[in-house]
């Protein structure tokens, strides 16, 4: 059950608290599905921002705040550096980052602008403490694994579809048919080379994902630039779901032409690092 949503009172009084120095004002910046976030006006020096997160289970305070302490460690600009956290009150507080919602207006070099960010994350696999990073969300290390995924999630579309006779004639009729023959093939295919699509994929082969990433959790600062939030799912992945996680995010909607671009990066840049060779 997810805490009560916190009041710009509450925000005020716990952004004080965790900078050490008094907010001014606090004015609710956005509201996601998962979270909401204040912009913090500071009595003096520049903004920041006061995250609050639900209590639903997940720790989605610590896989966030953990990720992008790691990454603001290793020099990455583009994402908020962290300040302090407040687990019991499940709130941290981060950089406030200016900008536009890149997804309003997308413009043409935003493939590259993507890619070249997760390029980057890549450089970092063998960093001082990227081997204590949690795995991504829903992530999949093994075929036998997506499948089992697959299969979760379809038990979960055929109670919604209940209601929607339309999706059930869609699943019925097309997904489950159609995912099944590749699904046979898959295992034939694993058979034939003589190896286990149960087996996880090694440690060495994996990625640096941000799983939920693209324009859907970008901002467009004054130069241009993509500015990066919402790490809360961040962490180790398979690069094969890496790239689809972001070419093809419904958050992103990405023209066909610009996803081909940004998977040709990924692939470029994958099959030129020992570890996927």
């Amino acid at each position: 059950m997810s805490e009560p949503e916190i009041s710009a009172p509450d925000a005020m009084a716990i952004g004080s608290r965790l900078a050490g120095a008094r907010v001014a004002a606090a004015q609710p910046a956005r509201a996601g599905g998962n979270n909401r976030v204040f912009r913090l006006e500071m009595a003096e020096g520049p903004p920041l921002a006061l995250k609050h997160y639900p209590s639903d289970g997940r720790d989605r305070l610590g896989q966030e705040y953990d990720a992008l302490s790691f990454l603001s460690r290793h020099g990455i600009m583009s994402t908020p550096r962290p300040i302090a956290k407040d687990s019991g009150a499940f709130c941290a507080l981060y950089q406030w980052f200016d900008g536009e919602a890149a997804v309003l207006r997308p413009q043409d070099g935003d493939a590259d602008q993507l890619a070249d960010f997760l390029i980057a994350l890549q450089k970092l696999r063998n960093a001082d403490g990227a081997q204590t990073l949690r795995n991504a969300s829903a992530s999949i290390f093994s075929p036998e694994e997506a499948v089992a995924q697959y299969e979760q999630r379809l038990d979960g579309l055929r109670r919604a579809s209940d209601d929607h006779p339309d999706l059930r004639a869609f699943m019925d009729d097309s997904l489950v048919p159609s995912t099944a023959i590749a699904i046979r093939r898959l295992r034939q295919r694993y058979a034939e080379l003589g190896r286990d699509p149960a087996a996880d994929l090694a440690p060495a082969h994996r990625a640096l994902s941000p799983s939920d990433f693209g324009l859907h959790n970008a901002l467009r600062a004054a130069d241009g630039r993509l500015r990066f939030i919402d790490f809360e799912y961040f962490g180790w992945d398979d690069p094969v779901k890496l790239v689809s996680d972001t070419a093809i995010h419904p958050g992103s909607n990405l023209p066909e032409a610009k996803a081909n671009r940004l998977t040709e990066r990924l692939a470029q840049a994958f099959a030129a690092s020992p570890s996927y060779s």
